[in-house]
């Protein structure tokens, strides 16, 4: 069975971000219902709850470093993630994630994302370096 591990704001109780997870969720099951896809998540409980997924915590390394390693695609889910108007600190975790996946040799998509504003010059180059490898 394929796995599947999708990161995105996820847990945080945003509607927006949340509809996306659902439609996400709704198109990989149309194309198979069968697929085992878990979520990085900041309420995992909640998310297994609302959604037919596995979910683990966004903020247990250990847990997410064992979830890519199983995962045979990363998906980066949704909405407006690589962007540092809200903080760098967001910006460089998607991209880690996505690099650490890229470093197993993980197939990584980047589906439905927003890009941008990225403000700050450092922050470009290293999106612009994680992005060309996915």
């Amino acid at each position: 069975m394929k796995s599947i591990l999708m990161s995105g704001y996820y847990g945080f109780d945003n509607s927006g971000d949340d509809a996306i997870l659902k439609a996400i969720v709704k198109d990989l099951r149309e194309i198979d219902k069968d697929l085992d896809i878990t979520v990085l998540s900041n309420n995992p409980k909640k998310t297994e709850d609302m959604y037919p997924v596995k979910a683990v915590n966004r903020f247990n390394f250990r847990d997410v470093v064992f979830s890519i390693k199983k995962c045979s695609l990363f998906i980066s889910g949704g909405g407006s993630l690589l962007q540092d108007v809200t903080s760098t600190r967001s910006l460089l975790y998607y991209l880690t994630v996505m690099s650490l996946a890229k470093i197993m040799n993980k197939k990584v998509m980047v589906y439905a994302n927003g890009i941008g504003p990225i403000n700050k010059k450092t922050n470009r180059m290293i999106t612009k370096k994680v992005l060309n490898k996915v």
